[in-house]
C-alpha cells in the first residue's frame, strides 16, 4: 500500500512506543493532579494506539507479504526446499537465461552442489507500483566446502489476488563475491 494504507497498516514500532508513553504519562498526570481532561486524554491515546496496533497486526499488506516471501525464498534455497522455492516461481519467470523448465531442473542440482548450510539477507531495497516490485538483495551465503560467497541480486515480483502471494518473474544474479556478471548469468556451479 501506500500513502495511507502504509500509515495505517504496516508498523510503526517506535511511534506506537511513543504514543503509549504519551497516553501513560497523560493518564498518570492526570490521577496525580486529580484533572480529568488530562486523565481522559491520556486513555484516548492508549485505546487508539492500542486500536491501531490491533489494526496493523490483523491485516498483512502486499509489502509485508512480499518481504515474507523473499525471506521465505532465501531460506528454502538455504536448506534446499525446491518445493517451497518452486511455489513462488511464475510458470513464465526467467533466471539469467534459464526458462521455468530450466530453473526447475538445474536450481535443485546448483544448490546441492553448493552445500549451502546459511543464507543471510544483508542489505534489501524494494520498489513497487501497483503489483509489481523490484527487489535488490544483497545475500551472504555460508557454503560447506566453499566458505562464504557474497551475491546481489535483482528480483522481479508480481502480486497474484490468485493464488494470493507473489509470484517471480525475473532473476537476475547481478554479482558475485563483487565481480559482476552478464545479464544472462545464472548461479556458477562450484567447482
Amino acid at each position: 500500500p501506500s500513502g495511507m494504507g502504509r500509515v495505517l497498516f504496516q508498523n510503526h514500532w517506535l511511534i506506537w512506543a511513543a504514543m503509549l508513553l504519551f497516553g501513560a504519562a497523560g493518564i498518570w498526570q492526570g490521577i496525580n493532579t486529580l484533572r480529568t481532561t488530562v486523565r481522559n486524554i491520556g486513555v484516548a491515546v492508549l485505546v487508539f494506539t492500542l486500536l491501531w496496533i490491533l489494526i496493523a497486526w490483523l491485516v498483512v499488506t502486499p509489502y509485508e507479504r512480499l518481504i515474507n516471501a523473499n525471506n521465505t525464498v532465501i531460506s528454502a534455497a538455504a536448506h534446499d526446499d525446491m518445493t517451497t522455492i518452486m511455489r513462488y516461481v511464475s510458470k513464465r519467470a526467467i533466471f539469467g537465461r534459464w526458462n521455468y523448465r530450466q530453473i526447475q531442473s538445474n536450481l535443485s542440482r546448483r544448490l546441492k552442489a553448493a552445500h549451502i548450510t546459511e543464507n543471510i539477507i544483508r542489505s534489501m531495497s524494494v520498489q513497487t507500483r501497483a503489483n509489481q516490485a523490484v527487489v535488490h538483495l544483497v545475500i551472504w551465503t555460508t557454503t560447506q566446502d566453499y566458505g562464504p560467497a557474497v551475491t546481489s541480486w535483482r528480483l522481479v515480483w508480481q502480486d497474484y489476488h490468485k493464488p494470493g502471494d507473489w509470484q517471480i518473474m525475473e532473476v537476475d544474479l547481478l554479482s558475485y563475491n563483487d565481480h559482476q556478471l552478464s545479464p544472462s548469468a545464472v548461479i556458477p556451479t562450484p567447482r
